[in-house]
């Protein structure tokens, strides 16, 4: 059985503190564990960059650490906490979240942070998520920092939040702006991208949304739940991955707002028809994939959208599918239908790492170690954590750029 390389809980949480400009996530524990973090937060939560020094910093000013030492573990560190809070004067809201091994050592943090003359508010996460899959962590943080920040107010009937948008997931911020412009489209305005790039301050006004939209269901779940008490709903139009699911994301938007989507729509169409005509016009290399095998291994719910979208789009049949722990009765229901109707229900059976197919959609690293193993053709990179080290231009998987991507990807390397 092929080992897993995900992002787990806790670096979740701790990229969901980072998401937001405004917020820090602050790492009480080891220096090991901020390693890895501090590089992550830089490379896919890009801020401007400036060399900072210090004891919790060593030149680095991203995601600074405590770093418990061995006498730590037998004599306490909030009083580290305390140090580390006074330092920070960039940020209105910081978020402590502690490693796993500093959390047996039962800190008082809430003590440390009131001692501290930091003045911005201050997130303490009660749980360590390590193990636990990325969504648990992303969407727990999320939303004890709407808790800690929104407050009830006047709804406004052209504002919408998005929500379940991790950064974690490839060309966020292209899929931003294309979401951004198809509700723009529609005449309403994004009060807050909530835990996609939002600031402080937007994130604070946001319970004057209508409705929050949803992208990916589970790294949105307690967010929903706490805007849901302040009055603000939550719709679930499926994720937006190839052209007619993005259409149908923005029918649906359109229903709950009351809005026409024709020019929204207009905008997915254009594309569309770009990607036709490219297919069209590349003869044979155009008909490429029609017939061509696939195998799926996400860590997120993209896995049905994704193999339908490759079944009645390019008419790819699915021979792998693996399943998730996570994933709920409705869900696992809804895949397997989707396959027996198809005519490939053992595809749900069988692992990723045994099952040769021409086209492999994974997170980055496990993409490409089946490739360089042979088990599949293309290895196609659908998020983190992945070999790709800098981005210089952004590669979405959501949306009709992120299918245009995805297009690009597969039929160039199924070509070679």
């Amino acid at each position: 059985m092929m080992d897993s390389i995900a992002v787990d809980g806790f670096i979740a949480s701790i990229m969901a503190a980072e998401s937001m400009p405004g917020c820090r996530a602050i790492l009480h524990g080891p220096g090991g564990c901020r390693m890895h973090t501090t590089r992550l937060s830089a490379n896919e939560a890009i801020r401007p960059y400036e060399c900072r020094e210090g004891p919790f910093f060593f030149g680095h000013p991203r995601v600074p650490c405590t770093y418990v030492d061995e006498e730590d573990y037998i004599n306490g560190a909030d009083y580290k906490v305390t140090e580390l809070l006074n330092l920070i004067d960039d940020a209105e809201v910081c978020v402590v979240v502690t490693s796993p091994g500093t959390a047996l050592i039962g800190d008082d943090l809430h003590g440390a942070v009131a001692r501290s003359s930091f003045r911005g508010k201050t997130v303490i996460p009660e749980y360590c998520h390590m193990s636990e899959p990325a969504h648990m962590g992303y969407d727990s943080t999320v939303a004890e920092i709407v808790s800690a920040v929104c407050r009830p107010t006047e709804r406004v009937d052209d504002v919408v939040n998005v929500v379940g948008l991790p950064i974690l997931l490839e060309g966020w911020r292209e899929t931003v702006d294309e979401l951004r412009s198809y509700l723009g489209a529609m005449g309403l305005t994004v009060g807050a991208f909530v835990g996609a790039g939002c600031t402080i301050g937007e994130l604070a006004e946001s319970t004057r949304a209508c409705v929050n939209v949803a992208i990916l269901p589970e790294f949105c779940a307690r967010t929903a739940e706490i805007y849901g008490r302040m009055g603000v709903p939550t719709i679930y139009p499926g994720a937006p991955l190839g052209f007619d699911a993005t259409s149908d994301w923005i029918r649906a938007v359109a229903e709950a707002t009351g809005k026409d989507p024709d020019g929204a729509l207009s905008m997915v169409d254009s594309v569309r028809g770009h990607a036709s005509n490219v297919l069209t016009s590349g003869l044979h290399a155009g008909v490429i994939a029609r017939g061509a095998t696939f195998s799926v291994k996400l860590e997120n719910s993209l896995a049905l959208p994704l193999a339908q979208w490759l079944y009645e789009y390019l008419a790819m049949f699915p021979v792998c599918v693996e399943t998730r722990g996570w994933w709920d009765d409705g869900y696992r229901e809804r895949m397997e239908a989707f396959l027996d109707g198809i005519g490939c229900g053992d595809a749900i059976g069988r692992e990723i790492g045994k099952t040769r197919a021409d086209a492999a959609f994974a997170e980055g690293y496990t993409a490409k170690i089946l490739e360089k193993r042979g088990v599949c053709s293309v290895g196609v990179d659908m998020g983190k954590p992945s070999k790709v080290r800098l981005r210089f231009r952004e590669r979405p998987v959501l949306g009709a750029r992120g299918a245009m991507r995805l297009l690009d990807d597969l039929f160039n390397d199924l070509a070679q």
